[in-house]
């Protein structure tokens, strides 16, 4: 429970990519990184890591800490009918445990109980916003037939391509695990764009909305650059 507790307050700690805040939790254990960056412990250096970085990175993380109520983040995403997924749970990705950048916890809310399949039964869309009619088609396509071969869509939730590959995914659903999984760049408790909450709702009735950021983060343009697709899939860039 300790290290489930303070994983969660670390992804409100550390952003997305945060390597330093990474590679601390990687040899030390995220219970040890989150009483020193809050100063209930002296900090810890390593080899490959200087006191001139760590000192950095808690200057980084300072104005956070006041913030930090995993307890609450915890009972905000069991309330939404989600929670959160550390390495080792049941249905955590395993196939992100060969990233060297793989999140320290993933927040989720929908149905849990259908998985995040593995990387060899996904496949991600990504393509513009500003999709032409072309674009549109092709994506559905794609992802209708993604579906009904079993494969999970797994898109951003944003409008265009990504709007389109979830509607098509979700379409092509053949009942037999998530047809599509939304990755989002902020937390769950808001659907982003809220022009697409309907289509949030209908993945999670049968998939998931995931996301690295704990509830209440805002979607920022850095967030949104570096969010990756947790379940490690190939992915399939389409036409605009």
């Amino acid at each position: 429970m300790n290290d489930r507790i303070a994983r969660a307050a670390l992804t409100r700690l550390f952003e997305p990519g945060d390597l330093i805040g990474r590679a601390l939790v990687g040899r030390l254990g995220a219970y040890a990184v989150l009483r020193f960056a809050t100063g209930a412990q002296a900090a810890h250096t390593l080899p490959d890591i200087t006191a001139d970085e760590v000192s950095e990175a808690l200057k980084r993380w300072a104005p956070r800490v006041p913030d930090l109520d995993p307890e609450k983040d915890l009972a905000t995403m069991d309330r939404l009918g989600g929670g959160f997924l550390i390495p080792g749970d049941e249905h955590w990705p395993t196939g992100l445990d060969d990233l060297p950048d793989a999140p320290l916890g993933l927040w989720y809310r929908g149905n849990i109980g259908n998985g995040i399949p593995a990387p060899s039964s996904c496949a991600a869309l990504a393509g513009s916003r500003d999709a032409t009619s072309y674009g549109a088609a092709v994506t559905g396509d794609i992802a209708y037939s993604l579906a009904q071969r079993g494969i999970c869509v797994i898109a951003g939730l944003g409008y265009g391509i990504d709007a389109h590959a979830h509607r098509a995914a979700l379409a092509g659903c053949t009942g037999n695990g998530p047809a599509t999984i939304a990755v989002l760049a902020g937390g769950l408790d808001r659907d982003y764009p809220s022009g697409n909450a309907d289509l949030a709702a209908a993945i999670r009735a049968n998939g998931l909305t995931l996301s690295e950021l704990p509830p209440g983060s805002a979607p920022t343009r850095y967030r949104f650059l570096i969010r990756t697709t947790e379940a490690g899939p190939a992915k399939q860039y389409v036409p605009r």
